[in-house]
């Protein structure tokens, strides 16, 4: 009965491989046609199904169902007896010793030992051979038929429920990114703020656009129009701050120390300049290279001595600069003020300045805003007179604490006072820098959300100012093919879009003008003596301006870093040919006649 059991264990499991390959045909030619029919559904009725999910599932469930199937149905002993005896051609013998093993009869015994003989000698591989199901074209031709409908069938999306679900990803994908981006031009513009020193402005104009919506509700462009309210708002304040009192009180300053003269040769040469200039972060550098020169024994008597000449004279200097308000006397009487009173006016201003406003408010041929420029800029003149009067006090007591050892107590006062008068003005300076670089900054990001307006945008937060289409809007469905950008278009001929932010981009022009022999608006000090033969004065005061120009261009980072040795190479150059120009067209000295 052993050799019975092993040959029937062999043939159970060659028929349950058939079975399980039968029942795989069919359970895969079902799924096909499922995931066939969802994807027809899909390209006609536009609904959108999650493939990968549907995949591996689908995968998932034929292995289950044929494994479970295969189990449930897996034959007996004596059904695969049966089969055996009927493909071995044993005529029964197999499957009657099955049903009679129990049995004590000795002819039961004889026939469970005859079929015992017999199975030995059946091969069960030819008997029972693996044969591929019958009805494996079928899922082979459902495979073919799906490919080809996932490849080639059109999108119909009657309901355009495909098209709304791709608009509103879209749109949900740009209002991602071009919160990004706004998010990061605040923080670039909230640290040029910081550097200005002002208070970042982040308060949203009133009833701004998408305040009270979902997130949903939002699209790209009306978080730009937010942003570029917002932007124009904060330009408008910090236009205002430009023009306001620190930039009129540095104007003057600047304005006075263009009037200081060369006092003199000797080691406060370039200390004049840099003061004449306006450029205090240079002057304080050469400040504190005096004080060190001073300091060392190595500096002959000689210079010490031309050091407190020239302090004596810069004193002086300083001193009537904070004493002259020609300029704001011109000024007022521009305005329509006779010049009696406009000299007295002036002259009071140093140290009652509420007479200009008094005075101002009398006048009716003036409007208020001519007013209040006259009043800001007479305050600015005061300060200025009085920094220039600080100054002026500080380098005469350096006049007066400069001795053959140097320095003295006195004198190391007066350069601290000095040095602190220079800081300040430095600061003023380096604050209306940085205004100019954040509204610089302001007025960039103002210009990039005009190209995103005004231009064609992608949806991606990147745009192009071309002036064609906008960005991301919904569409209005009318059945025709529109040119919107999203969504349904409308077609041509249709409502017109709303007046949006333009693009608009600044640039500075000097305009190549003639003189005519008109009036002179302007006048500027050349250092230089007057000679006689071929002048250079025009060159020495365009070398001059130009110098002058260029610094403050780079310290306003308007001229790259890179070109920064570029531009001193070329200036100092100028500045040597004027040196040497001078010292050559310099008269001999004529010797004194003899009494």
């Amino acid at each position: 009965m052993n050799d019975i059991r092993r040959i029937l264990a062999q043939a159970s499991r060659r028929l349950w491989i058939t079975d399980s390959l039968r029942t795989l045909t069919y359970v895969l030619a079902a799924a096909l046609v499922a995931v066939l029919a969802v994807r027809v559904v899909e390209r006609v009725f536009g609904y959108g199904f999650p493939w990968r999910t549907i995949f591996y599932g689908t995968a998932a469930g034929i292995a289950l169902v044929t494994l479970v199937w295969s189990i449930l149905a897996r034959r007996r002993a004596l059904s695969v007896a049966k089969v055996l005896d009927e493909r071995a051609g044993l005529r029964e013998t197999l499957s009657t010793a099955l049903y009679m093993q129990r049995s004590e009869d000795p002819w039961a015994k004889a026939v469970i030992e005859t079929a015992g003989e017999k199975a030995r000698g059946v091969k069960v591989g030819d008997a029972l051979p693996i044969e591929s199901p019958r009805f494996w074209p079928v899922p082979v031709a459902m495979a073919i038929a799906f490919g080809l409908v996932w490849q080639f069938l059109p999108e119909f999306d009657i309901f355009k429920y495909q098209a709304d679900k791709v608009a509103k990803e879209e749109k949900q994908r740009a209002i991602v990114e071009v919160k990004t981006d706004l998010d990061s031009k605040k923080e670039e513009l909230r640290k040029a703020l910081e550097k200005a020193k002002v208070e970042f402005l982040d308060q949203s104009p009133e009833d701004p656009e998408g305040k009270d919506k979902k997130p949903d509700e939002l699209d790209p462009d009306a978080m730009r129009r937010e942003a570029v309210k917002r932007l124009t708002d904060l330009t408008e304040k910090l236009e205002a701050q430009k023009e306001g009192e620190k930039a009129d009180q540095l104007d003057a300053m600047k304005e006075a120390m263009r009037q200081l003269k060369q006092p003199g040769d000797g080691p406060l040469n370039e200390l004049s300049r840099a003061l004449s200039r306006g450029d205090f972060n240079k002057a304080q550098d050469q400040l504190r290279q005096l004080a060190e020169k001073m300091a060392d024994s190595k500096t002959s008597p000689e210079a010490k001595a031309q050091a407190k000449e020239q302090m004596e004279n810069l004193a002086k200097q300083l001193k009537q600069l904070a004493e002259n308000q020609g300029n704001l006397a011109k000024q007022l009487q521009k305005a329509g003020l006779d010049k009696k009173t406009a000299e007295e006016l002036a002259k009071a201003a140093a140290t009652n300045p509420e007479a200009i406003q008094k005075a101002l408010e009398k006048n009716q041929n003036l409007s208020e805003e001519q007013k209040q420029q006259l009043l800001e800029m007479a305050k600015a003149a005061c300060k200025a007179g009085e920094k220039c009067g600080k100054m002026g006090e500080s380098m005469s007591k350096m006049a007066k604490g400069m001795t053959q050892e140097g320095l003295q107590q006195e004198g190391m006062e007066g350069m601290d006072d000095l040095e602190k008068e220079l800081s300040e003005s430095e600061m003023l300076q380096e604050d209306m820098a940085n205004l100019d670089a954040a509204l610089d900054a302001a007025k960039q990001q103002l210009a990039e959300l005009g190209k995103c307006l005004g231009g064609d945008s992608d949806g991606t937060g990147q745009c192009e100012g071309n002036g064609k289409t906008g960005g991301w809007k919904p569409g209005e469905s009318t059945g025709k093919t529109g040119s919107g950008s999203g969504g349904p278009g409308q077609s041509a001929g249709g409502q017109a879009p709303p007046p949006e932010a333009a693009d608009f981009q600044l640039e500075k022009v000097k305009a190549n003008t003639q003189t005519q022999g008109g009036p002179i608006i302007g006048t500027r000090l050349v250092y230089g003596e007057q000679i006689k033969g071929e002048s250079i004065a025009e060159f020495s005061d365009v070398v001059a301006a130009g110098t002058q120009e260029a610094a403050e261009a780079m310290e306003s980072n308007t001229i790259p870093r890179e070109y920064h040795d570029a531009v001193k190479r070329y200036f100092g150059t100028l500045q040597a040919k004027v040196n040497k120009e001078n010292a050559t067209s310099k008269p001999a000295a004529k010797p004194e006649p003899k009494k």
